[in-house]
């Protein structure tokens, strides 16, 4: 295995047992067997250990959020607000689909969002949400987008997308049958346009 995928195992294995285990508990000993390496192996990759990996982990997540995200809100590009907004959802999803495990890392995240480098208050998560919702609401006011609750859509959007790639037991309770990634993806997709046309979310 090379060192790029031994890297890129470790910071998914860290991931997986920060999200269920939280970051006291997670165990760099563990990380490392499930990996197939030592654990003094881990601090050639990240010298500073268990800090290191959940700092990197992070920073993979703010990269996301800001630069796939946030940061193409508002460009040119040609496309109707609805187009754009339906964009950015998708590729968050498409995000969390390849990495689920940062998905539930994140709804972690959300149990203490005072505390949170990603959810505090100087966070990159504020930061994207402050972004998308401004864009909402000068489209909704330029008579792009009906004049549907913004914060509930934000809502609707980041829980559905946290709780179905980051809670699979839920999605397994809840579907009678397992669906496709295709299919999820485009329900998730369609709902997303329904709401950004005001058919299932009024602002009263």
């Amino acid at each position: 295995m090379s060192d790029a995928a031994t890297r890129e195992r470790l910071l998914r294995e860290a991931a997986y047992q920060f999200s269920r285990l939280g970051y006291d508990a997670a165990s760099l000993r563990k990380i490392a067997e499930r990996v197939g390496i030592r654990p003094a192996t881990v601090y050639s990759h990240f010298p500073q250990g268990k800090t290191q990996l959940y700092e990197e982990i992070l920073a993979t997540v703010s990269s996301l959020l800001t630069e796939r995200i946030a940061r193409r809100y508002g460009q040119n590009t040609g496309l109707s607000a609805e187009d754009v907004i339906v964009q950015m959802c998708a590729a968050f999803w498409d995000f969390c689909e390849e990495h689920p495990e940062y998905a539930t890392l994140l709804l972690r995240e959300t149990f203490d969002a005072d505390n949170s480098a990603l959810m505090g208050d100087e966070g990159p998560a504020r930061e994207v949400v402050a972004v998308c919702i401004a864009y909402v609401e000068a489209a909704q006011a330029r008579g792009e987008l009906p004049g549907f609750d913004v914060e509930a859509f934000s809502l609707w959007v980041a829980s559905y997308m946290l709780s179905y790639h980051g809670a699979p037991g839920l999605k397994s309770n809840l579907q009678r049958r397992p669906w496709s990634a295709a299919r999820a993806r485009g329900q998730f997709v369609a709902m997303v346009r329904n709401l950004l046309r005001g058919t299932a979310m009024s602002s009263d």
